[in-house]
């Protein structure tokens, strides 16, 4: 364990006057996989009386009663029509002022997307009155107009009284983002002096998302470069409060009872155990539009290559957006070419348990990755696998400059990965084919880039135990908090 991500938080359990409480917020079905899936939950709730707030129900609530002492169902309510609308100005304000890439990008395309002439003037009026704003004084006088108009024109006081029957010590949201309907118990919480803790949940939100606003005491975030940049956006923070203990996300790589035998896998997803596997994801149609021109032209690609032994392509669909397109192409049973069932829950978007050792193993026994710009590639190169990125649009596509897929390298959590050179860029199709061959038959090469950029990234997280690590942090906040006050407030 390392003691300065605890420090001085670090604290014995056994000497505490009482169990702490601790309300656990899963705003969404990826913060069922990082915090109950992973060791995070287990842990906590043998220190703690966990109490779960989920927007997460039916089938998955079996395996989240294993660790908590009270489920309760997370209701979204919408914000005040006047606070959506000072939200939304903050948003465009905070995004003036980051000028990330994406940033630049999303103005952009707000600007070209009014619909009509009136909408684009009210845009151009909102664009100026943001100009105003988009600076660290004007941000923090707009995000204190903000807290007091969120708390007046609140929605409901159900959670008031929820913690006022649950005493809770500590309340914590596994995902800072995407997940609205956390935003008004993290208010009341806050309103009522009860510590607040959030998980950033990417490496691309800080740089890519629009303004935090929701009250957090504490937080969490994967490395010590997303802690800086936290530092950096949000002055007022204070470092011993801000935490980079990993990603739970991460744990089932290094956890046994994730790892399928490579004869296990291939018969699971029907593939061949004696051929090399070549491993595509691909990303949210939304943003990746016409991307199943790109898996015909690799499909095409490995044909012509004539390779032996042929290799198979396994190609993992993105489920949370996926085209018509790219489910025909799935549905014509092509060849050496699998798109495997991905083990989901629909209605809820959360990934099943059941899916992880597929997932975790489909890493491991890839002889190569390829994708554009994805968190999938920081996997493989945690595996030591060679990493194909694209940077040229689908062949036979006609997209606009805002669509380009090259853009995502440059964006800036990813070109850090492209500049490492621990990855390979095809800049064209015609790139493609020789950095196949040289994936399959060189892939000692880039190892020592791998390696840097995985130390760069991770340092000392990747060993199965982020989860447990958040755990102990999170028990040691509530615990002071536990031994300091006494409810009822």
């Amino acid at each position: 364990m390392n003691t300065q991500l605890l420090s001085p938080l670090k604290m014995s359990p056994a000497g505490a006057s009482k169990r702490p409480r601790i309300v656990m917020i899963l705003p969404r079905g990826e913060a069922v996989r990082n915090f109950v899936y992973s060791d995070t939950l287990s842990c906590l709730s043998e220190i703690a009386e966990v109490t779960l707030l989920s927007v997460v129900t039916g089938s998955v609530v079996e395996r989240l009663r294993q660790g908590a002492e009270r489920i309760v169902e997370l209701k979204n309510y919408p914000p005040h029509p006047a606070v959506s609308l000072l939200r939304g100005l903050i948003d465009l304000a905070h995004f003036r002022w980051l000028d990330s890439e994406v940033a630049r990008e999303t103005l952009l395309r707000r600007t070209e997307e009014a619909p009509n002439r009136l909408s684009a003037a009210k845009r151009s009026a909102v664009n100026a009155l943001t100009r105003v704003f988009a600076n660290r004084p004007g941000l923090r006088l707009l995000d204190t107009v903000e807290k007091s108009a969120s708390w007046k024109l609140r929605p409901t006081d159900d959670f008031c009284e929820l913690f006022k029957e649950l005493k809770p010590d500590l309340v914590f949201n596994g995902s800072h983002i995407h997940g609205p309907a956390a935003e008004e118990p993290l208010r009341a919480a806050h309103q009522m002096g009860i510590p607040t803790a959030g998980f950033v949940f990417s490496w691309d939100n800080l740089t890519s998302r629009g303004r935090i606003m929701a009250p957090y005491d504490y937080f969490f975030v994967w490395n010590q470069g997303m802690k800086k940049q936290l530092l950096n956006l949000y002055s007022h923070l204070r470092p011993e409060n801000v935490f980079a203990p990993g990603t739970p996300q991460f744990d089932f790589h290094f956890q046994d009872q994730f790892h399928l035998s490579r004869v296990e896998l291939c018969r699971r997803i029907g593939l061949d155990p004696q051929r090399p596997i070549i491993f595509y994801t691909t990303g949210m149609n939304t943003h990746f539009p016409e991307e199943h021109r790109t898996v015909e032209f690799l499909i095409q690609a490995l044909e012509r290559m004539n390779l032996r032994p042929k290799p198979q392509l396994v190609v993992r669909r993105y489920v949370k957006g996926t085209s018509r397109e790219m489910m025909d192409l799935a549905n014509r049973n092509l060849p050496d070419v699998v798109f495997p069932d991905i083990l989901w829950e629909e209605k809820w978007k959360t990934p099943l348990y059941e899916d992880l050792p597929i997932y975790t193993s489909l890493l491991r026994e890839a002889a190569l990755g390829i994708n554009v710009a994805s968190t999938v590639s920081l996997e493989l190169i945690i595996h030591d696998k060679p990493v194909i990125n694209l940077g040229f649009d689908p062949p036979g596509s006609k997209l606009g400059p805002l669509w380009e897929y090259e853009r995502h390298l440059r964006f800036d959590h990813y070109a850090p990965v492209v500049a490492s050179g621990a990855v390979m860029v095809a800049r064209s199709p015609q790139d493609l084919e020789p950095m196949i061959m040289r994936g399959l038959t060189e892939p000692e090469a880039l190892r020592e880039e791998r390696a840097r950029f995985k130390e760069s990234m991770f340092g000392s997280t990747l060993d199965g135990r982020a989860g447990s690590r958040i755990a102990e942090i999170l028990t040691g906040i509530a615990t002071l908090k536990s031994d300091r006050d006494e409810w009822p407030r």
